[in-house]
């Protein structure tokens, strides 16, 4: 699933960009749910409730403020959502690449270039991995990788432990777990039958347990004490020789 949203205070481009997007992603069987805002400001306030998004998309010159602004904004709540600008105007464009802007777009907008955009990005949002994804009770649910402080099997359930002190209960095998966020920008890592730990939680280790950044403990299995080591030591060299 992407989750998408549409800034723009024109209702017949806005309502042009979701059906582009629609469509492309009923053809590519992509899930995708979409969000209209009309104003940066209603947007910013909806990120600032927790929603987050995947891809937006920014008109620069807005009658309620402009998208130069509500993407500096956003920016400080969310280093990692993809912005895509639609414009009439380019002479902002050096501007933009200070804000890390995935795209620009310019009206009238040309059907095939949008899809090709929209693709690629998709593309992107994919190969990062950036969140987990789980499915309970006929609902889909996705948490930042990086706000998940371990995961923890108990039998066919796993518990899912945040560090806002949240923990979420789904069905399922760590395995699985494991196999779905391998190869993400957040790096965790197996150290018992039981638990799967985000590195970047742990505050301390020794050889048989980890203290994580919110103070709790968890034992290191015998048999991944040896893999568990060599991993953190190769992931802590690599940053110190950063």
């Amino acid at each position: 699933m992407i989750k998408v949203a549409i800034c723009d205070d024109e209702n017949i481009i806005a309502s042009q960009i979701e059906s582009i997007i629609l469509r492309v992603c009923n053809n590519e069987k992509i899930l995708v749910d979409t969000d209209i805002f009309y104003n940066g400001k209603s947007l910013e306030e909806k990120i600032l409730k927790g929603t987050i998004y995947d891809l937006i998309y920014l008109d620069i010159q807005m009658e309620n403020g402009d998208g130069i602004t509500t993407a500096k904004n956003i920016r400080k709540t969310d280093e990692n959502v993809l912005l895509i600008y639609v414009s009439g105007y380019d002479k902002y464009i050096m501007e933009l690449f200070r804000l890390d802007v995935f795209a620009f777009i310019k009206k009238p907008i040309e059907t095939k270039y949008f899809a090709d955009t929209f693709l690629d990005a998709n593309r992107k949002i994919s190969s990062k991995k950036l969140y987990f994804v789980y499915r309970y009770k006929s609902e889909e649910y996705k948490i930042p990788c990086i706000d998940i402080l371990y995961f923890e099997s108990r039998g066919r359930r796993i518990n899912l432990y945040i560090k806002n002190g949240y923990v979420e209960t789904f069905n399922g095998k760590l395995s699985e777990v494991e196999a779905q966020i391998e190869g993400g920008k957040v790096p965790f890592l197996r150290i018992h039958q039981s638990y799967l730990v985000n590195y970047h939680h742990i505050k301390s280790r020794s050889k048989t347990e980890v203290t994580l950044t919110n103070g709790i403990k968890l034992s290191i299995s015998e048999d991944r004490q040896k893999n568990f080591g060599e991993q953190y030591t190769r992931m802590l060299g690599g940053e110190i020789d950063a």
